[in-house]
């Protein structure tokens, strides 16, 4: 268990250790945070909850861990390894440092190769698409039934009429609230939400702590993320350097 799960852990269990009348002040307060964000929040099934959601590996996927055959990026390793021990999206996010749009982006690529079954739930699967930066806000608010086929295609033409020729750009998402198709607040919470999905769980860590003492030692997560990200461009400048190679060959 690395640092992040287990300092998010260590809240959710001090939350949980404390008195009754505590826990429900601190539901109070976070369901009405939520609420803000989420409407009718108390309403939402679990299985709907797309951070909850556990991947399910492939035969391939289990195949592609141990043998490397296709030399993917090293974070998809990384995905597919958190995601062998079963684990739940959020999990897996905390796990690795990442964003949930970087876990949600790694998943899409995951499950389009065939290595994660394609989720049943149409919640949890658009979420993956869209908060990976895979599909836009019309394909998604479409695939969870909020619009039809011909209400997007009409409200892509409304917004094409209405960009034509001006110096302001009008999003879709007012678009489809103009023409009646979707209410403001369900626009607002998927956008609000779509925002919240690029920050990263940074927990606020007791700094005069120090890993011999029994704490967090902040420095070391600091340098656990500069070393990821190092780590991902100098795979990146190596996979350029190939591609480049590879298209001058064809060329010759």
């Amino acid at each position: 268990m690395d640092v992040m799960d287990k300092n998010l852990r260590l809240l959710i269990k001090t939350i949980l250790d404390s008195p009754v009348w505590v826990q429900e002040v601190i539901w109070h307060d976070i369901r009405r945070n939520l609420e803000s964000i989420i409407p009718n929040i108390s309403d939402t099934d679990d299985a709907d909850v797309y951070a909850l959601y556990v991947p399910e590996l492939t035969f391939k996927g289990r195949k592609e861990i141990e043998t490397h055959e296709h030399g993917h990026e090293i974070n998809v390793y990384k995905f597919l390894s958190t995601a062998n021990e079963r684990l739940r999206v959020i999990d897996i996010t905390l796990r690795n440092f990442w964003t949930l749009s970087e876990c949600s982006r790694l998943l899409s690529f995951c499950i389009k190769n065939e290595y994660i079954k394609k989720p049943e739930n149409i919640y949890v699967n658009a979420s993956i698409f869209y908060l990976g930066n895979e599909i836009r806000l019309g394909e998604y608010v479409k695939r969870i039934n909020m619009i039809n086929v011909d209400q997007l295609e009409a409200a892509l033409r409304r917004q094409k009429e209405l960009n034509t020729d001006t110096h302001s750009y009008k999003q879709l998402g007012a678009v489809l609230v103009e023409m009646g198709y979707i209410v403001p607040d369900d626009i607002k919470k998927i956008l609000q939400i779509k925002g919240e999905c690029e920050k990263r769980f940074i927990p606020t860590l007791d700094l005069s702590k120090s890993a011999d003492s029994g704490g967090v030692n902040y420095r070391e997560i600091q340098l656990k993320m500069e070393k990821l990200a190092k780590e991902n461009v100098i795979l990146k400048e190596k996979l350029r350097a190939i591609f480049n190679i590879q298209s001058k060959n064809k060329a010759q």
